[in-house]
């Protein structure tokens, strides 16, 4: 059995000028979906930004064949990192590959179990 394969994107902040922002992330099915997640999150931050650094984020959001090559970084099971180095910090937008494992809701899993393998009480006759 082949686990799937899916992308964890965050953002990360250092610095004083955006001191309320609260770490990001997302976790998605699609490289695409994970780099579109990454932009539409620089697109938030893009207008409190110094007129250099908005520059930089503009052109890169710009970018759409860069975009691409960071899809096909992804598939690749590599991560892609954009950083931006800024008066008000330092911005690292993420999209990592990672392995998720299945998750079996405790309910749908006592009622595969046996009625001598199930815990005490898991199992219970259906409502009247």
């Amino acid at each position: 059995m082949t686990l799937p394969r899916s992308y964890w994107c965050h953002v990360d902040y250092v610095g004083p000028a955006f001191g309320n922002m609260t770490p990001q992330g997302t976790l998605t099915a699609y490289p695409g979906r994970a780099i579109t997640w990454l932009r539409e999150e620089a697109r938030d931050i893009a207008t409190g930004l110094d007129r250099d650094s908005f520059g930089v984020l503009w052109a890169w959001l710009g970018d759409h064949q860069g975009a691409g090559a960071a899809v096909h970084e992804l598939r690749c099971a590599r991560p892609y990192v954009f950083r931006l180095q800024a008066e008000a910090g330092r911005w690292a937008w993420t999209a990592h590959p990672v392995i998720v494992l299945p998750v079996v809701h405790s309910c749908s899993a006592a009622a595969r179990m046996p009625r001598e393998l199930a815990p005490s009480g898991a199992i219970r006759p259906p409502p009247r």
